[in-house]
């Protein structure tokens, strides 16, 4: 009975030890050792450890080696095949949940090579149709590159032709019940069968990734067309109000000068001199009336926002607006926001826009700050300013009664991009103007950018 002991303890120990080479924590690790006892079965073992797989995965990756190794001491001390439960936390771990809430592309690469660790397919790679005629190969896991064999093998299946091969089995994938993809694999010819089957539960599972990312590339496509007419519509308004209002308004103020001029002429009166007074204000607010069009129509410059870096189109507002306001603001910007959308580009620039504008017209205030720090999970842009402040949700029902959307377009241009937009004011300051917009994916992205995972 000692014996036994000693071997059970010995056993776990190699599991704990496995388990930790996998990256599993320390929780986890006692729960496998709970579970691979003698006479625990196949179905309960697969269950948690197919679930722990893809967990690890997603965070630290893990190799053929150590997997193996894993299954290996399970095998040992509970005498299940290890090749049985490997297939069966594949079938697990091909249904888990998490990985539709992946991009697309990490997403696909996580299944290739779950088939190819898990399984005894030696090769495996996806295929789809190029545009110009050809195959393209958009995950791989095996050897060193897709073989020319396994391109042919796919171009059959994609064609309708009868397979030729019989040392590789393609297996078709589907989106919107028609073929999209050849799921190609190699086995020995001893496991073909169990190969073949294994990749049907793949197939199976790349099905909703591959129309996820069909959706994906069609709201692109239309937030892109979105943008577009956005811009040309606030080009044309910037035009029509150039071309004119502000016309309107330099032919008032002509006539008002030269209203002033006949006024002179006629001679010196204690009446000529109130109109003339009058004359002088009327004509102030002509002027400050065709700076503020002025203003709008530099702010209706979406183009060059939405195509030059953020940060420079943030300082030329700034220089602006310290030009005119005599308000000094701080600007902070930091990471990287190469990734940011032309329609968050200019999300970024309105809120600033009309951040600023508040500040001068409202609050009184003599200092301002901007901050935009973009990280990979997002990007955050906050306005401060020291002024007297305000009621916040008070002045947003003010506003919206009123027919002043300056805040609440703010709020409604953020939420339309997926973000987050909060307004922090109270009587005496300060107020913090504050948006977070999501990080945009393509529906497809490079290697280059995907999380360690299934190394």
């Amino acid at each position: 009975m000692a014996t036994t002991k000693r071997e059970l303890t010995a056993a776990a120990g190699d599991v704990r030890r496995a388990a930790n080479d996998l990256g599993f924590s320390v929780r986890e690790s006692r729960e496998l050792v709970r579970l691979a006892q003698p006479g625990a079965t196949e179905p309960l073992l697969a269950t948690k450890l197919g679930d722990l797989l893809v967990d690890r995965s997603l965070e630290h990756g893990w190799s053929s080696e150590n997997i193996w190794a894993l299954f290996e001491v399970i095998a040992d001390v509970t005498d299940v095949d290890r090749r049985k439960l490997a297939l069966a936390c594949h079938t697990r771990a091909a249904r888990n949940p998490s990985l539709l809430a992946l991009s697309p592309h990490l997403a696909v690469e996580m299944h290739v090579r779950m088939l190819q660790v898990l399984t005894p397919a030696s090769d495996v790679s996806l295929w789809v149709a190029s545009p110009n005629g050809g195959l393209d190969c958009t995950a791989h896991a095996g050897g060193a590159e897709p073989t020319r064999r396994a391109r042919l093998a796919a171009r059959e299946l994609l064609d309708g032709a009868a397979p030729a091969l019989a040392l590789f089995t393609s297996i078709p994938v589907l989106r919107w019940q028609r073929i999209e993809a050849a799921l190609v694999v190699k086995s020995e010819k001893e496991w073909r069968v169990t190969a073949a089957l294994a990749a049907e539960d793949t197939a199976a599972a790349l099905t909703p990734v591959l129309e996820r990312e069909a959706l994906l590339a069609r709201n692109a496509t239309r937030e892109r067309a979105l943008v577009a007419t956005g811009e040309r519509l606030l080009t044309r308004i910037g035009f029509d109000l150039h071309d004119g209002p502000i016309q309107d308004l330099s032919v008032i103020a002509g006539d008002i000068r030269l209203f002033k001029t006949r006024l002179a002429d006629s001679g010196e009166s204690v009446v000529a001199g109130i109109v003339s007074g009058f004359l002088d204000d009327l004509g102030a607010r002509i002027e400050g009336l065709d700076r503020g069009l002025r203003d709008a129509i530099h702010s209706l410059e979406s183009p060059a926002v939405a195509q030059g870096p953020v940060d420079a189109s943030l300082r030329r507002e700034i220089e602006s607006f310290e030009e005119q306001s005599g308000i000094a603001v701080e600007l902070t910007v930091s990471g990287d926001l190469e990734p940011l959308t032309a329609s968050q580009r200019i999300a970024i620039v309105r809120l600033v826009q009309e951040s600023l504008s508040n500040a001068r017209e409202h609050s009184g205030a003599k200092r301002v700050s901007v901050s935009l720090l973009a990280k990979p999970d997002g990007t955050t842009l906050e306005i401060m300013d020291d002024g007297r402040g305000f009621d916040v949700p008070r002045t947003f029902v003010r506003a919206a009664r009123r027919g002043r959307f300056g805040l609440l377009g703010m709020s409604e241009r953020v939420r339309l991009l997926g973000g987050r937009f909060d307004v922090q004011s109270e009587k005496g300051g300060p107020t913090l103007v504050s948006a977070r917009l999501p990080i945009w994916q393509p529906a497809m992205h490079s290697a280059a950018n995907l999380p360690a995972a299934l190394i």
